[in-house]
């Protein structure tokens, strides 16, 4: 680098070693992590071209969770960089249940407790009956024995 291009941060060199370890191309990290590619190099290379000067970069911390989560750095590592918010921040995702890591509990879902909550503004027929569509409950016997010997005695 010469004298006019800035030191890239060590949370970019971070980020920069882990995209190697972790075998990803910029473009699918960026990707991966919601950014332009364009950006995702800009805060890796710790600056960015403007009018052909290289004026420093560094990441929001939300920037910095985000492409962090895509190639494996830990909060630690974001700590001994001296991105103190952002390694909290990942902390506080990583404790955080998502749809796609689940809590191992289905009914902590919010999708769960939306339908449950719906059902409840159901009648209690009408509740049995979505329920025994999805196959959560079957209707007394009684019910479906009855009903084709009344048609049949009403027909005959």
């Amino acid at each position: 680098m010469d004298a006019q291009t800035p030191q890239p941060p060590a949370e970019a060199v971070l980020i920069k070693e882990a995209l190697r370890r972790a075998r990803l191309s910029g473009r699918e990290a960026a990707r991966r992590a919601g950014k332009s590619e364009t950006r995702w190099r800009q805060i890796v290379n710790g600056y960015q071209d403007v009018g052909g000067v290289r004026i420093p970069v560094v990441a929001p911390d939300e920037t910095l969770v985000d492409m962090a989560q895509v190639v494996g750095v830990t909060s630690d590592q974001l700590r001994q960089a001296g991105r103190g918010t952002a390694a909290d921040l990942l902390d506080e995702l990583a404790a955080t249940p998502t749809h796609a890591s689940g809590s191992g509990d289905p009914a902590s879902s919010p999708q769960v407790e939306a339908i449950a909550a719906l059902l409840a503004t159901l009648p209690p027929e009408a509740q049995d009956e979505v329920l025994r569509r999805v196959g959560l409950a079957t209707p007394p016997p009684a019910q479906e024995e009855e009903a084709p010997t009344l048609r049949h005695r009403r027909a005959g």
